[in-house]
């Protein structure tokens, strides 16, 4: 008796120390030590290495830290975990392929994001300018109004839905949107829409 509750013990103080090594992740990473919170999530990742949760965290903390290679290798590392990690798609379409210009593959990621997280107004308008930057105007457009669609607050849907329609040569158009992008908070309205709208 007095064996079995000394090993339930033990158990409880290791999976305590566990969680609370991925809960001083969350704390580092919440205060911008990134560096300090990819050490925490290093450490309890050593104690479970297929911690979703912790290996998208210390992916999004290498990513701050501006460690890309190691940020993709975790997003990377999630999805061979949950296939259906609609956060680790999107940070591999926004954080990286979208960074490095790369507009193809950020399509690509961005749907697989979608598939999982239909209702993501900020997926749809990051496949709106991935489709703009390839030209593509028709399907950017599309992605705008389904951002919209999902959220019509979505400020920086309609201040990108705003410079297309400017390249479309619809001005009355892309002043609607830069002054309901305003109305919504959107950063760099004002200046939109003195350069397009005066």
């Amino acid at each position: 008796m007095q064996k079995t509750f000394v090993v339930v013990l033990l158990a409880l103080i290791i999976f305590s120390c566990k969680d609370e090594r991925s809960e001083l992740g969350d704390k580092y990473f919440k205060k911008g030590d990134y560096a300090k919170a990819v050490e925490a999530y290093t450490e309890y990742l050593k104690l479970e290495p297929a911690h979703v949760k912790s290996l998208y965290n210390r992916g999004r903390a290498y990513e701050e830290l501006g460690q890309s290679e190691k940020a993709v290798a975790d997003f990377k590392k999630v999805l061979s975990e949950d296939p259906m990690n609609a956060n680790a798609y999107m940070s591999l379409a926004s954080d990286f392929y979208y960074r490095q210009n790369d507009y193809e593959n950020t399509v690509f990621y961005v749907d697989k994001s979608l598939k999982y997280d239909e209702n993501n107004a900020s997926a749809y308008t990051l496949k709106g300018k991935a489709f703009q930057k390839l030209g593509q105007l028709d399907q950017a457009l599309t992605a705008y109004n389904d951002a919209l669609s999902v959220d019509k607050q979505y400020a920086d849907a309609y201040l990108s839905r705003g410079l297309l329609n400017v390249v479309k040569k619809r001005r009355s158009q892309a002043c609607s949107d830069f002054k309901m992008a305003k109305s919504l908070g959107a950063s760099n309205s004002d200046q939109v829409l003195k350069k397009y709208c005066n």
